[in-house]
Parts: C-alpha cells; structure tokens; sequence
C-alpha cells in the first residue's frame, strides 16, 4: 500500500511529490495527460517561486532552460494609459510545457512512481485508508494509500469530492495561450487589460513570447474557431495590444485553451482529501503570484501530511490546521484580484490611476507588490513548516 497517492501531475502535484518522495514516503503520481504538454498559463515566474525551486531541487535544472529574463512589470489599459514598475529582484518566463516536464522527472528521482495517461475514477475513505479507483489504457484497477492529495486543477472533481466545492463567482471564463514568435518583449511582463477581461504578454525560453488570456466565455462565443483567432478579435479592444501582435505569428501546437473557468470567492482546501494549487483555490490571473501559491499550498500540505503518516497528528487536526493555513494565504489575496479586476474595468477608474501614477510613480510600485504574496506565514501549529 503506497504511503501517498498524488493525483495531478501539474505545478503543485508534482512539487508535492517531490517533497514527500524527499521524506521517504512511497509516493505514486497520476496524471490522465501525458507529458510534455502546454498549458493555459501565463507563465510567469516570480523571485518567491524561484526560491521555492532552489528548495525542491530543481533550480539549476530549470535556468538550463534558458528561461526569459523579466524586469519590471507593466499595466496598459483600454483607453492607452501605462504604469510601469521594475520588480525588486528579477522574474522568470518559462513554458508549461518544458517547466512541468523538469519537476516530473525530479519527482520521479526522488522515488515517486510517475502515471501519466491515467486517471482517477474513484475515491472512498475505506477503515483507515483510501480505495482509488485507477483508469488506463491497460483497463481499471484499485488501489489503496494512506492518503490521497487532489492536484487536478482547476475544474472541481465533483464525482470524486465528499462535500460541494466552495463558492465560485458566477461569471464563466475561458483560459486560452499561446507562443508567438515575432512579438518582441524588452524584459517585461504586460497586462493588457480588454472589455471584461486580459491578455498577458511575457518573455519565454527560446525567445518566444507567450499571449495567455482570461476571457468571459459568453463575449466570446462566435470570436473565432481557434486560439490565435480568439485572441487577436479580443486584442482588437486595446489599440496598443493589436498593434504588438499584428506583426507576430503563433508557434505551431502552442495553442491550448480551457473552460469554463470560475475564480474562487473562497478557498476550497478539502473535499474527501486535501486540495492543493488550482484545485484549492482559482486566483484572478492579474494576481501576479499564482504559481507561487500553488506550490506554497503544496509546500504546507506536504508538510500537515508528513505528520499524520508519521502518526503526529490526527486526519481531523490535518484539515482543521491546513484550512486555517490556506484562509490566511488565500484569503486576501482572492479579494484583492476580484477588486482590481472590478476598478480596472470601470471606465474612469483606469484613467484616474495612471494620472496618479505619473506624479507619483511609486503608486505603480506598490500595486505591482500588492499582487506578489508576502512572506510565508508560520504553519498553524507553530513549527517551521519543513518537517
């Protein structure tokens, strides 16, 4: 009976998997894609997620990928203002596709079985234990882990949660990416914000540049019938943007989009098992730290789920120590992206901003940190949060 069953093999289960491999645990992986394989993402790496990736491992792997540099950040809005912002320590641009592979292989390395092309049909708290219910090519299959720790992103597995997922706003979006070649970047992450939505524009290895939009599903119907079409009629609302794209080109098999996507009003931390990443909470894309939450959330679960196997703490004292956990990292940071997602597209508000901006240029310093998270709050229970 494995120690843990990690289902997802994205950002967060994967960083999961390597950490409880790291303690020894016998951990499997799965994952109903295979890999490498693009994601809607945009790709943004922030100083704190780079430290997170010299703690797993993984750090040097990833700079040998070349990632884009990125030095500052900027906002362009609908009616042409600009604030710009130089981030205090460098960021990193980096594809889904190569990022995901390289945390993969170090959690196979550090003893977890990897399963990709296999899914999770099932799972039922069974006298202490866990029964999966596995799903290949090969047929199904059941098995049986101490514990189990939800990866999947960010469509709530309702047929395979105890309780309903957490509220979510009722507005429907779709996720949509991909690279482009011939869109030149000058080490800048961009916001570019449209009617009711935004296309983020980024530095990416091999000198690509990555177009990731958050879009209302409902205004985008009937847009077009691919991802680069969807994206150039939504760019068409922010003068500046269409121009920056007009003479570019998408990179062949970089297309990839997803809906409907919901954000999260609240985190949903736990259904029958922990959450963890998208799965735990969906933060606005504007929010500039995603990926560093969700390998936060996996770091502290890890963590809680290292105690209950080693039988220092009880199931209920796990959920009740990681909710609270996940309410103080999540919590404000879901209200700030649904408030800043709510001025932006209020038509004064944009412009009133970036006049201010202008006299005093630190206001566009401390927006760009308000959506960076802050340090790493101590776990519930007061030790260190490593173990």
């Amino acid at each position: 009976m494995p120690d843990a069953v990690v289902i997802g093999g994205g950002l967060a289960g994967s960083s999961l998997a390597i950490r409880l491999g790291s303690l020894g645990w016998n951990t499997m992986l799965f994952d109903r894609l295979r890999f490498p394989r693009h994601k809607a993402c945009g790709e943004f790496l922030s100083p704190e997620t780079l430290e997170v990736f010299k703690e797993l491992g993984v750090y040097v792997a990833l700079k040998a990928l070349k990632p884009g540099r990125i030095t500052k950040a900027r906002i362009v809005f609908r009616h042409g203002g600009v604030v710009e912002a130089k981030l205090e320590q460098p960021a990193w641009g980096l594809s889904r596709y190569e990022m995901d592979a390289v945390l993969l292989e170090a959690a196979e390395k550090a003893g977890t079985q990897v399963h990709t092309g296999t899914s999770v049909s099932s799972i039922a708290a069974d006298s202490g234990a866990f029964r999966i219910g596995i799903r290949s090519a090969g047929g199904t299959n059941i098995l049986y882990a101490r514990t189990v720790f939800a990866a999947w992103g960010v469509h709530p597995r309702t047929e395979l949660a105890a309780r309903p997922a957490k509220r979510r706003g009722r507005t429907a979006y779709i996720g949509i990416k991909a690279h482009f070649g011939g869109v030149a970047t000058d080490q800048a992450v961009e916001l570019y914000f449209i009617r009711h939505g935004y296309i983020g524009i980024s530095p990416v290895e091999g000198g690509k540049t990555n177009v990731a939009a958050l879009l209302p599903l409902d205004r985008i119907r009937r847009k077009g019938n691919s991802v680069r079409e969807l994206l150039l009629s939504a760019a068409a609302d922010n003068k500046q943007l269409a121009e920056r794209l007009a003479g570019g080109t998408v990179i062949p098999d970089s297309e990839v989009s997803i809906a409907p996507v919901y954000l999260s009003l609240e985190p949903d931390v736990w259904g029958i098992v922990p959450q963890i990443g998208d799965a735990g909470a969906m933060i606005p894309p504007l929010f500039g730290d995603g990926m560093s939450a969700a390998l936060r959330s996996a770091g502290r679960c890890a963590h809680y789920g290292d105690k209950y196997l080693r039988n220092a703490m009880s199931m209920e004292e796990w959920y009740r120590a990681y909710r609270l956990d996940m309410q103080k990292e999540y919590a404000s940071i879901l209200s700030l992206g649904r408030r800043l997602q709510a001025l932006a597209n209020m038509p004064v508000v944009p412009r009133i901003f970036t006049a201010c901006a202008r006299m005093f240029p630190q206001l566009g310093d401390a927006v760009v940190k308000s959506t960076r998270m802050g340090p790493q709050t101590p776990p519930e229970n007061g030790d260190d949060g490593h173990g």
